[in-house]
């Protein structure tokens, strides 16, 4: 058995590809898009990761950055 599993909560209700998770008794935000994922510590710098990910792999972002 894992001791620091992770228990998926609920989908980010403002941000695409943002999720949250509990492990053991802290909250986490996993931002998770093509294949590629990493955890947070605040839901905002979950969803600028998606962003970054998906800037970087020539795509539009979704959540907090803006095209210019």
């Amino acid at each position: 058995m894992a001791v620091n599993a992770f228990k998926y909560i609920e989908n980010s209700k403002t941000y695409k590809y943002v999720q949250k998770y509990k492990e053991g008794d802290k909250i986490k935000w996993l931002g998770k898009v093509l294949r590629t994922g990493k955890t947070f510590k605040t839901e905002r710098e979950a969803a600028l990761y998606v962003d970054k990910v998906l800037i970087n792999k020539g795509k539009e972002p979704v959540n907090i950055l803006v095209r210019k």
